[in-house]
């Protein structure tokens, strides 16, 4: 299945990647920096952007319960390569448990991912939980383009009506990693029918819930997998 990339002009403006949008997603308009959640959730959220994508363009698949590979071809994105290569067809670790593996590590893979591509530039306050990196997105237009979109996703999704895969997956994990451009999605009905769409939405966007989870009650998510 190839992957249709966006619905709107605007797709080349912000990164192809769910992880890539993501990050963008943790600028805060309002203070005019990024200021994502903490770091596990940060983490999280970007491991499950990209197995939420390896699954949207269906790279992986879902049997019995497992994630296991549904292209024997590997993407052209390194990180999704990466993350793509660790999930082998005997896999037994959980959603939850690949979403959770080498977390801690992928914020600093995607950072100089997107400032290698130009998507981030240096500028004058520091990333929140991304050491050492003093960034801003390279148009923070786009950003705010992005964040309507992915809003309008959800919205469309939390009143039943149609919303495109790859903006309602992005904004799904937004909101359950609490990032800042997804902040003025906050009625609280409206956040508890999210909740319900990730337990019962895609295969990693519900493992993100289960992990997240987990991670409040201080039980581990355990997953000897590499990394990114």
């Amino acid at each position: 299945m190839e992957r249709i990339r966006s619905l709107s002009s605007e797709s080349a403006q912000v990164p192809a990647t769910l992880h890539g949008q993501l990050f963008l997603l943790a600028f805060d308009p309002k203070l005019g920096r990024f200021a994502g959640p903490d770091s596990t959730l940060f983490g999280l959220g970007l491991r499950a952007a990209m197995l939420a994508d390896l699954y949207l363009q269906g790279y992986l698949v879902e049997r019995q319960g497992w994630a296991v590979p549904g292209r024997a071809a590997s993407p052209d994105d390194p990180i999704l390569r990466a993350a793509f290569a660790q999930v082998g067809v005997h896999n037994r670790a959980t959603w939850a448990q690949l979403v959770t593996g080498n977390a801690p590590e992928v914020i600093s893979v995607v950072r100089e991912q997107l400032l290698t591509e130009g998507w981030l530039r240096p500028g004058l306050h520091a990333v929140l939980a991304v050491p050492a990196a003093g960034l801003e997105p390279y148009d923070t237009c786009r950003v705010g383009i992005l964040a309507d979109q992915v809003t309008g996703a959800l919205r469309n999704a939390v009143a039943g009506e149609p919303a495109e895969p790859w903006r309602l997956a992005c904004g799904l994990v937004a909101v359950l990693t609490q990032m800042p451009g997804v902040a003025g999605f906050a009625a609280r009905a409206d956040r508890d029918r999210v909740q319900e769409l990730a337990r019962y939405g895609i295969a990693p966007v519900a493992g993100l819930a289960e992990a997240i989870r987990l991670h409040r009650e201080g039980v581990p998510a355990q997953w000897a997998g590499g990394s990114p």
